[in-house]
């Protein structure tokens, strides 16, 4: 009976993990073979892309007042959709790899605070206001409007480009500090020369700020001008110096980009490389190379053609045994 017990208990155990890691496979798009995962991602992406669009036209108050009940129930049916993939994320999140060292509590609380759960939760941040607190929800449109971030778990190109910030952060901090830097300086300077003559633009080193940020970024709005010969002397030096300074961090973000994509194709072709070490790649290799590349967003069509270019030249490769 005891037996019998343990065994009913096992199949539960083992068909609740089953269901989960289906969930995953679903959520995370890792069956790209699945017409149902690419279903559930597009109808996610629409119903993304569709609140984002009733958030802007709600703001116009003709528009509000005069579709009132249909923007409310679109937004009670989507916010009941977010909520349920929240907490179906949260279920299913233990099948991550990178979780796998740890107990299903520990592995959720873990991804709770991860970049990825923390938009997710502030896609439904409104309903979990409106539980607690009589609000309008329309006092909520900017947060309903950052359920743009919730694209990130669909297009994967947003990766790399969170991996390129990071990466490049102290750099592009310390760009953006000797640009604060001189635009303070730049307002000061302002302010000592034209402050007596335009008391009401540059009478004060915060009101010159405004100039300075124009000037310095080469917007150049032409509604604060320096009218005195030096403040346009110094004006013209700023705007020079601008001009490099500003392209500095996409220089670097470029520079980078390009080194983030070499990174990832070079250790995707180690790992081809390690596969064909016996002269072919089976099923199951491929299958975790296909992974890989999906994983470093690299294009299919680029895996297939790293691993033809690697195969032909693995062919005319000497063996260091017995030299053929």
């Amino acid at each position: 009976m005891t037996d019998s017990k343990l065994d009913v208990s096992n199949t539960s155990n083992s068909d609740a993990q089953s269901y989960r890691t289906q969930a995953y496979q679903l959520l995370e798009g890792h069956s790209d073979i699945s017409i149902v995962a690419k279903s559930i991602n597009l109808f996610l992406i629409i119903l993304i892309i569709s609140n984002v669009i009733a958030a802007i036209f709600e703001s116009e108050s003709n528009y509000h007042e005069q579709y009132l009940i249909e923007f409310a129930v679109f937004e009670f049916i989507s916010l009941s959709i977010f909520c349920g993939e929240y907490l179906l994320r949260l279920w299913c999140c233990v099948e991550a790899k990178e979780y796998a060292h740890l107990s299903h509590s520990k592995a959720r609380i873990r991804y709770v605070f991860t970049a990825m759960a923390l938009i997710d939760l502030i896609a439904i941040l409104p309903f979990i206001i409106a539980m607690f607190f009589s609000i309008d929800l329309r006092s909520l449109r900017l947060i309903r409007v950052l359920r743009l971030l919730k694209l990130t778990h669909y297009f994967k190109g947003f990766n790399i480009f969170i991996s390129v910030i990071a990466k490049e952060l102290k750099s592009i901090t310390a760009a953006m500090m000797v640009m604060i830097f001189l635009i303070i300086i730049a307002a000061s300077l302002m302010h000592a020369i034209e402050g007596e003559i335009q008391p009401d633009t540059f009478g004060s080193i915060l009101q010159s700020l405004w100039w300075s940020v124009v000037t310095m970024t080469t917007v150049g709005y032409g509604d604060v001008v320096p009218i005195t010969a030096l403040g346009k002397v110094i004006a013209t030096v700023i705007m020079l110096i601008g001009v490099g300074l500003v392209a500095l961090p996409a220089g670097m973000l470029a520079a980078r980009f390009g080194e983030e994509l070499r990174e990832r194709k070079e250790n995707l072709d180690y790992k081809i490389k390690g596969a064909l070490t016996d002269g072919f790649i089976n099923q199951d290799e491929y299958q975790e190379l296909a992974k890989l590349a999906d994983k470093l967003e690299i294009d299919q069509h680029d895996f297939q053609r790293s691993i033809a270019q690697l195969k032909h030249g693995n062919h005319h490769e000497k063996c260091p045994h017995c030299g053929k």
